[in-house]
């Protein structure tokens, strides 16, 4: 060991470099040197699942490493390094996952608050990720009640057993992670308040909307009920670059206006996800969801919209949802989607009724000789794996399109076989995936090429890469 403390620094460093998290330790432990070459590697990436780790965390920062002795020559040798440059210990990033199963009685937001603050007090550019996996009782009160900075990333997966009451305490946490004032470095968010646990996140498309039906309270089918302006303006939102929102009663008229129709503008905001969410009700809600379409079309990169499916009690919901957009065409989803979604490179949407609108007319439409089509084959970017298609349809220079249809055409004006046909010729440098529920088929086509059957209950049914 005394051979490698006799090592000039810049080999000293090279071998350091190659050795394990273990080997570091071990050769920092046997040699008692703390040399920036052997701690900093320990820190740089620090993940920690328990909440007794993070306590620990702060305490060992806290105190001064024992530093090895050496001599005026080796200090030379060392670059006449200083004992606080020795003892440097700089975390890059942390993330901290708070699970309730295993510390639920233990944690105390309080302490955590005061661990993260301590934390960003000695390492000042240390980029946090919060993770919430359950959570203990008053834990919005507790962590609202000072900041947290550094903090860019939270993973909230809190369910809530109350779900008649989207006013109970569980919305506090749109405003603990939007106002600005408790998250103020808070840039990407996602939200789950129907698991405690990622290992109970829905594995396909078929049971993530099966478990989403609208909530009772959603039965009483008015239009567009004005919003009671109980929620607080969301600052943060300025800063913030995606947000994902899933499988949340809360997600209430209130919370959708102060996100996505309010003065503020999310300028930063790149992605968005708003998946199967059961007091955002598809007619009932139809123009707040035209808001956020028009708003996020312009803005993001990458959208995802999918809408709950409807119960089939003989309510009239396709008669009520055609009469809604005969009186009011600019909130027809399909429209909106045609006319905005030009530059758009990700765009993800499950809808109960879709029609041949969302693509453009047949007489601004570019035609396909027969020659040409005669000429066309199939794509040459591989369908399977279908999980990883987004990415290669993207990274092929294409736009990536995904259509679901739950349940039927706009006011029953055509077929699911009109809508294919309209997709024929929907543009270029684009490829659309087609799925109908109900008719249990699926096209995927891309621009320029024949188009490929789906089946597709089985696209739905295929299991999905999950956090």
């Amino acid at each position: 060991m005394a051979t490698m403390l006799d090592l000039p620094r810049e080999l000293y460093l090279i071998i350091c470099s190659d050795l394990t998290p273990p080997e570091l330790a071990r050769l920092g432990g046997v040699s008692k040197d703390h040399y920036l070459a052997v701690q900093q590697a320990l820190y740089n990436h620090i993940a920690i699942d328990s909440y007794s780790r993070l306590v620990k965390l702060v305490e060992t920062l806290a105190k001064v490493p024992v530093v090895s002795r050496i001599s005026a020559q080796q200090r030379l040798r060392w670059f006449k390094l200083s004992d606080a440059q020795l003892r440097e210990r700089d975390i890059k990033t942390l993330h901290l996952i708070l699970d309730r199963v295993k510390d639920g009685h233990k944690i105390i937001g309080a302490v955590v608050i005061n661990c993260i603050g301590a934390i960003s007090r000695k390492c000042y550019s240390v980029k946090i990720q919060l993770s919430l996996h359950g959570a203990w009782p008053g834990w919005q009160q507790q962590l609202a009640r000072f900041g947290m900075p550094n903090v860019g990333a939270a993973t909230i997966l809190v369910a809530s057993d109350n779900k008649d009451d989207p006013s109970g305490t569980v919305t506090q946490t749109w405003d603990l992670l939007f106002s600005g004032s408790c998250f103020s470095d808070l840039k990407r968010v996602y939200v789950n308040t129907s698991v405690d646990q990622p290992s109970h996140l829905p594995k396909d498309l078929l049971r993530s909307v099966g478990r989403a039906f609208p909530v009772p309270a959603s039965l009483d089918w008015g239009y567009n009920p004005k919003p009671s302006n109980n929620t607080a303006p969301f600052f943060g939102l300025r800063k913030m670059e995606e947000i994902v929102l899933e499988h949340s009663q809360h997600l209430t008229v209130d919370t959708m206006t102060s996100l996505f129709g309010s003065d503020i503008i999310p300028e930063h905001l790149t992605k968005l996800e708003v998946v199967d969410c059961p007091s955002l009700h598809p007619v009932r809600h139809l123009s707040a969801i035209c808001t956020l379409l028009q708003r996020a079309l312009q803005l993001v990169k990458h959208l995802k919209l999918h809408l709950c499916k409807l119960p089939y009690h003989g309510q009239g919901l396709d008669s009520q949802y055609g009469a809604r957009i005969d009186e009011h065409p600019e909130e027809h989803p399909c429209i909106i989607i045609r006319e905005l979604s030009d530059k758009i490179p990700y765009l993800d949407l499950a809808l109960p009724y879709v029609c041949s609108n969302i693509f453009p007319a047949a007489s601004t439409r570019t035609k396909t000789s027969r020659y040409d089509e005669a000429e066309m084959t199939y794509p040459d970017i591989p369908f399977e794996p279908y999980n990883t298609l987004p990415e290669r349809v993207v990274a092929a220079g294409y736009k990536y399109r995904r259509l679901i249809c739950w349940h039927d055409i706009c006011r029953h004006t055509h077929s699911w076989d009109d809508v294919l046909e309209a997709a024929e010729n929907m543009g270029e440098n684009l490829s659309w995936d087609l799925l109908s529920r109900h008719d249990e088929t699926g096209s995927w086509r891309v621009s320029g090429y024949l188009a490929m059957e789906t089946k597709g209950k089985e696209i739905l049914q295929r299991p999905f890469v999950t956090r």
